[in-house]
């Protein structure tokens, strides 16, 4: 696409606060002039993930992902540049020249806009008289107007064709439609056909307010699955979308809870009767990924399943991977017959928060569970509850969470302690221990991080990207090649080349055609914080170090020159020359030193 006007990047990014916008996707707190929270791009238990609001600046030390809104948006929708300033700037308001919607060419920018098409088509037929049959059911199942426009339900007519039909005159050919996992090819004959017909729709909204997929409930009995959900595509991964989040995060935050269902009718029900912090599974049992995204949110989550075997299973899976994490777990055991959309609307609200609130410990629920299975009074029962609990130990990450379960257990069982941490220490040595995310120890390592900076050099390119006006006196003082680190280098070059006579840089227009280590150096030293006061005569002694240094390495060149010249019985004058070179240097480098003197 056309390189977008560097003003107009500038008005996306004003009328786009950063803090605003990564606070849609991780629970952010001030601490001074700062923001800081746990990283959506990797799982930590300790906050590492910082935004500077002065600078618009984003930074994560424990991966060293960073950047500017820009990127951010890059990362956590994993769309191209051209797709996130056409995203802000949609999100603004802020109209492109259509010469620069570049983005609608990119493959993920064009699922997105077919799926936002799609919603907006199966909300729009919902009222119309083909969608009366599941406007009914909608109503019948107890939901208002208010809800059904609130989360933008639909109404997929029975046609075959009926929304591709809808979307190809507006750009989107059958292909891209079935990326996008609204259409099929047909088996039998050439062509696509639709993947939802004469079915409730839902839409599955990320944290970025995008659509990336449906869920979609047969209305007649015959057909088959009585749920179908959009297949995985490059925008939608049911692993890693909690349905509902987008709209309950706020009272998530507020509550410090999540109450975790496993339909779209159970949070819609719940929701409507006035709670509010509810998530839903998309088709898919919960994951560490939903964990993790939890976790940015709250610190207790409230698993809340169907009262059958089904729903207890499910719980089950939910607990082993919660039991992983930091999270507070507890699981509400609902009455047999009953999921949580019924119990809603049957025993009332009251009777959910109560429910809610005297939630069992996942543990205790697990072992509960256990003992409906086996006969913990007998030799064999206890065994068979110990080797159905050593998976759960071998996933938990945190040695004083193991601690605690382990006791627990054990007292629970009435076995011995140790002997159970025996079982435990065999099993972790014969097999492979499991990390979060569901990776073995065996599994190859990523490639490995490069070392940090120098923290001095580091910390003087910070200073310069703070307050460019040093740049140009630095850059007639000093080389990028007085700077070990090959990536401080390349941060020296540019600032010298592209921006000694700037007053102010706009990280966005530097950071935009840069490679991913630049763009996280740059964003690791945007958060760095100075003393506004004592900034010229941090300048002032960091340059005469450097200066120093660099001396020190132009002595050192010389000296290999000067010997290689004299072993290669070069002319007398050269020789000379590069010897007066050095030796003025030297005197250069002793009058800094004297100079440095208090």
């Amino acid at each position: 696409m056309p390189r977008i006007p560097e003003d107009t990047l500038e008005r996306i990014k004003s009328a786009c606060e950063i803090v605003d916008v990564v606070s849609q996707h991780v629970q952010l707190n001030k601490r001074g002039r700062r923001f800081f929270g746990l990283c959506p791009f990797h799982t930590e238990k300790t906050p590492s993930f910082t935004v500077n609001p002065d600078l618009q600046i984003f930074h994560c030390f424990g991966c060293d992902t960073g950047g500017d809104v820009f990127r951010f948006i890059q990362e956590i929708d994993r769309v191209s540049f051209p797709e996130a300033v056409t995203f802000l700037a949609a999100r603004a308001g802020i109209q492109l020249q259509p010469d620069l919607d570049g983005g609608r060419g990119e493959v993920a920018d064009k699922l997105y806009r077919a799926n936002e098409l799609a919603g907006k088509y199966y909300h729009y037929m919902l009222r119309q008289n083909c969608g009366a049959g599941a406007l009914k059911y909608l109503r019948d199942r107890g939901l208002s107007d208010e809800t059904i426009d609130r989360f933008l339900l639909g109404y997929a007519p029975p046609g075959w064709r009926d929304f591709l039909d809808v979307a190809r005159p507006r750009g989107f050919d059958a292909d891209v439609v079935e990326q996008a996992g609204l259409a099929l090819p047909g088996r039998n004959r050439p062509g696509h056909y639709d993947r939802f017909r004469d079915r409730v729709i839902f839409p599955i909204i990320n944290l970025s307010g995008r659509t990336v997929g449906f869920g979609a409930r047969a209305l007649r009995p015959d057909d088959e699955p009585k749920y179908l959900n959009s297949p995985e595509t490059p925008i939608y991964h049911k692993s890693s979308v909690l349905y509902g989040l987008n709209w309950t995060r706020d009272e998530v935050r507020q509550g410090d809870c999540a109450i975790v269902v496993e339909g779209y009718m159970d949070l819609l029900s719940i929701v409507q009767a006035g709670v509010a912090p509810v998530v839903a599974t998309s088709g898919t049992a919960l994951t560490e990924q939903h964990c993790r995204i939890l976790a940015r949110y709250a610190q207790r989550a409230v698993l809340l399943f169907d009262g059958d075997a089904a729903g207890s299973a499910a719980a089950g899976r939910g607990i082993e991977v919660l039991l992983a994490t930091g999270l507070d777990s507890r699981v509400v055991a609902l009455p047999a017959g009953s999921d949580p959309d019924s119990f809603v609307r049957k025993e009332g609200v009251e009777a959910l928060r109560d429910a809610v609130e005297g939630a069992t410990t996942a543990l205790d629920f697990f072992l509960n569970s256990l003992a409906l299975r086996s006969d913990l009074s007998t030799v064999a029962g206890k065994a068979q509850a110990v080797k159905a609990v050593i998976p759960l130990f071998e996933r938990c990450q945190e040695s004083v969470r193991r601690d605690l379960m382990l006791r627990q257990v054990a007292q629970r069982l009435e076995i011995d302690e140790r002997a159970l941490r025996e079982d435990l220490r065999s099993s972790l040595k014969g097999g492979q221990s499991i990390r979060p995310g569901g990776e073995s120890d065996s599994a190859p390592e990523s490639e490995a991080a490069l070392p940090d900076p120098p923290r001095r050099e580091r910390e003087f390119m910070a200073l310069l990207l703070q307050h460019p006006r040093y740049i140009s006196p630095t850059s007639r003082q000093l080389s990028p090649e007085t700077f070990a680190d090959p990536r401080i280098q390349r941060l020296a070059t540019l600032l010298f080349d592209r921006c000694g006579d700037a007053d102010h840089l706009d990280m966005s227009l530097l950071m935009s055609d840069l490679d991913a280590p630049l763009v996280s150096l740059i964003s690791a030293c945007a958060v760095v914080g100075f003393d506004e006061e004592q900034i010229d005569s941090n300048w002032r002694e960091s340059l005469l170090q450097f200066q120093r240094v660099d001396l020190t390495r132009q002595i050192e060149q010389s000296r290999r020159f000067l010997r290689a010249a004299v072993e290669g019985g070069d002319e007398v004058v050269e020789i000379a020359r590069i010897s007066a070179s050095m030796n003025r240097m030297i005197r250069d480098r002793q009058e800094l030193e004297a100079g440095e003197q208090p």
